[in-house]
């Protein structure tokens, strides 16, 4: 079974990269909307990257981000300057990004999406969906005292890891900026000029995915993430929301998705993967 990455590579010579170029609305590899195109010569080293758009192919353009508050942030391989790519195209209002451990799903996400609500003001806020899944084969921590948000919040360390850490996180969510929702309870919203981002999205069934497509309002977008190995309940092994929106909805000019490959977490995260 062929694997979506959002992308394919073409090894071309000289002359099929000069076609290449004086064709650009010619889809001769037959690219879907938002599929991104990567070219090397036949030495397999990459030359160029570029994205088709439905009427012609485009060449990939992204900024690196720079804020007071995330810093300055550039792509790190790439498969992530697609991410950067993706997550800066305004065209497309549901995103996926894919891949292991360690690759960058949510440190890309959540720094875009805090440049968008935090510097360019493209959206008001981000909203934070989980669906609260434990990890599989471990213990539950138990009931959970307190509000809605005091139960959430052990799930959105992941957000805290890169805004400062707990005290920034609930800075931003005093002003407003940041909206910690559960799964359970968006059925009926109208969420407007938001990001709705959902991280761990392996464990969401198709039912999942569609509720939250059906939430998103005038002016919002949203963006998921997951990965596959992941899944940490049968339900979602035979029932897989992550890949049915990718199966699905690949193709659609208001869709685009992205897997990244290499952990960029450490050299010792990566290690991870000796244990396949």
């Amino acid at each position: 079974m062929e694997v979506n990455l959002g992308y394919i590579t073409v090894k071309m010579t000289e002359d099929e990269m000069a076609h290449f170029y004086a064709n650009l609305s010619d889809n001769t590899f037959g690219c879907k909307i938002n599929q991104y195109l990567l070219i090397t010569g036949l030495d397999e080293v990459i030359v160029d990257k570029y994205k088709w758009n439905g009427l012609k192919f485009e060449k990939i353009s992204f900024k690196k981000i720079d804020n007071d508050f995330t810093g300055k942030i550039s792509p790190r391989n790439l498969q992530q300057e697609l991410a950067f790519d993706m997550l800066q195209d305004q065209k497309s209002t549901i995103k996926i990004l894919t891949g292991k451990f360690g690759t960058g799903k949510d440190f890309v996400m959540i720094s875009h999406a805090l440049d968008l609500v935090l510097k360019k003001h493209k959206y008001e806020k981000i909203i934070w969906v989980r669906n609260n899944v434990e990890v599989k084969n471990s213990s539950p921590i138990g009931f959970l005292p307190g509000s809605m948000q005091d139960k959430l919040m052990p799930y959105a360390m992941i957000i805290s890891d890169h805004v400062g850490g707990i005290d920034g996180l609930n800075t931003l969510i005093s002003q407003g900026k940041i909206e910690l929702q559960h799964l359970g309870l968006v059925r009926g919203r109208d969420l407007k000029n938001a990001i709705i981002m959902c991280s761990e999205a392996e464990n969401m069934t198709k039912e999942h995915i569609q509720l939250l497509i059906g939430r998103v309002g005038e002016g919002s977008a949203l963006w998921i993430n997951g990965d596959r190995r992941q899944v940490d309940k049968m339900v979602f092994e035979n029932n897989n929301g992550l890949m049915s929106a990718i199966d699905k909805l690949s193709g659609h000019e208001l869709f685009a998705h992205v897997h990244l490959e290499k952990t960029e977490r450490s050299a010792t995260a990566a290690m991870a993967d000796l244990l396949d």
